[in-house]
């Protein structure tokens, strides 16, 4: 039985397993930890340090599945963050990519149709380079461009061209404003959870 070169344990059939480039294989949420810290896929393996360019998801047609696996395992609860009017921490489960809450205390979500294209949109930014604050405000935006502006045949270069005309018109205004925060405020988006930014860039994870 092969065993991952990460944490040591078993590799095992039950289990999603992540084959890299060069053919060493990992537990999915091992070789996650590893894109956490780089940023994005293209990780150096650990065993031979050849630059990893296998960007296939774990689940060939589940798109929440795809989704939850880029989530960090540790925080994936079954408690809602929020607390009722009494002070009591509420008992409904939260929902996927809801910061944590869910239904009664955001009820913004974003609907099961859009799941495949989200699902795209994730696994495309986590291709790019970019420092993790900007992949959360990445994550943010793309979710509420899809769920504003989108519908479940859209593909993920019609969420691109939100950004690139949004940074057209910063461009020509000469706008000085961080480029996330302008965005929200252009499209009209809610803007984000700062406790959801502030834990997942402080800790650097997506929950």
């Amino acid at each position: 039985m092969e065993t991952c070169p990460i944490c040591l344990d078993e590799l095992q059939e039950h289990q999603i397993i992540k084959t890299l480039s060069c053919n060493h294989k990992y537990h999915f949420n091992c070789f996650k930890k590893l894109v956490y810290q780089k940023n994005n896929f293209y990780i150096s393996c650990p065993l031979c340090r050849e630059i990893n360019t296998s960007t296939e998801k774990p689940y060939k047609d589940d798109h929440k599945e795809n989704i939850k696996s880029l989530l960090h395992q540790g925080i994936r609860t079954n408690k809602c963050v929020c607390m009722t009017k009494n002070g009591l921490q509420c008992k409904n489960k939260p929902i996927l990519m809801n910061y944590g809450k869910c239904y009664v205390h955001n009820k913004n979500i974003l609907d099961k149709k859009y799941y495949r294209l989200y699902s795209d949109y994730l696994y495309f930014i986590f291709c790019l380079n970019y420092n993790w604050l900007t992949l959360i405000y990445l994550i943010d935006v793309g979710k509420k461009i899809i769920m504003k502006f989108l519908n479940e045949e859209s593909q993920v270069h019609e969420i691109l061209q939100y950004y690139y005309r949004y940074l057209n018109i910063k461009n020509r205004d000469n706008d000085n404003d961080f480029f996330m925060n302008g965005i929200y405020d252009y499209y009209d988006l809610e803007k984000l959870s700062r406790s959801w930014l502030d834990y997942c860039v402080n800790k650097n994870i997506i929950i």
